[in-house]
């Protein structure tokens, strides 16, 4: 891989052939320096997703795609993809083009300047929605967020977005503690280092949503149960 790698970038992926190539050339027109990799970790899609990523790698050595053949699940794939990344920060989005790539650099410089995890928030200045939500919709990603803020007592305004950047001495640091599952592994991260003796700097950064372009939503039954019991496990851990 020509050149230094300060940027990575992890896309866990299912079933996402139709978005995918287009998400890597969005990636690419706005991190164009070559100092940023994109990692997809894919989850043995029988669509070709795989396929997809690896036509673009022959031609591009800072795009790769890793298969996540242990446990399955959004969270497992994103841990694989970080535990891979040569980057010095860690960026994470989905590969369901509703996070707006165009958010992502400024993520990374916020973490570069001074912090230590920088989520992406549809609800501080400058975030929001391209597209209206369905109210459903919206009404089970607003339950999900406040029951996370109540169950674990953090005051993130946006705590189920999916999106951010972790710098990855810090995410050594609590790697150990992690057992991640289901899909909110942003949360589980925020959480231990909000819980640990070290006194990491965290904020919250403009991300627009939009809506999904291509494919099937991953959300199910299952994924709530996994999120809930997640919750409540790290409720055990917290320090009072």
């Amino acid at each position: 891989m020509a050149g230094k790698i300060k940027n990575s970038i992890v896309i866990p992926t299912f079933n996402e052939k139709d978005n995918i190539g287009k998400l890597i050339e969005k990636l690419k027109k706005v991190f164009p320096e070559g100092d940023t990799e994109i990692i997809v970790v894919d989850e043995n899609s029988p669509d070709g997703t795989a396929d997809v990523v690896n036509s673009f790698s022959e031609k591009d050595k800072t795009v790769r795609c890793i298969l996540n053949d242990g446990i399955p699940g959004l969270s497992p794939s994103i841990v694989k993809g970080f535990d891979s990344a040569e980057g010095e920060f860690l960026g994470c989005m989905d590969g369901d083009m509703q996070h707006d790539e165009k958010c992502i650099p400024d993520f990374f410089k916020l973490a570069e300047k001074e912090y230590d995890m920088v989520i992406g928030s549809r609800y501080v200045k400058g975030g929001g929605f391209a597209q209206k939500w369905n109210p459903v919709r919206k009404l089970i990603s607003d339950m999900s967020a406040f029951v996370a803020r109540i169950v674990l007592g953090i005051n993130l305004k946006d705590p189920t977005s999916g999106c951010f950047v972790v710098r990855k001495k810090a995410y050594n640091d609590v790697r150990n503690v992690m057992n991640p599952t289901g899909f909110k592994i942003m949360l589980e991260i925020y959480f231990r280092l909000k819980n640990t003796c070290k006194d990491y700097k965290m904020t919250e950064a403009p991300l627009i949503f939009r809506n999904r372009e291509a494919g099937e939503s991953k959300l199910s039954s299952k994924v709530i149960f996994q999120c809930a019991k997640m919750l409540f496990d790290l409720r055990k851990q917290k320090k009072y």
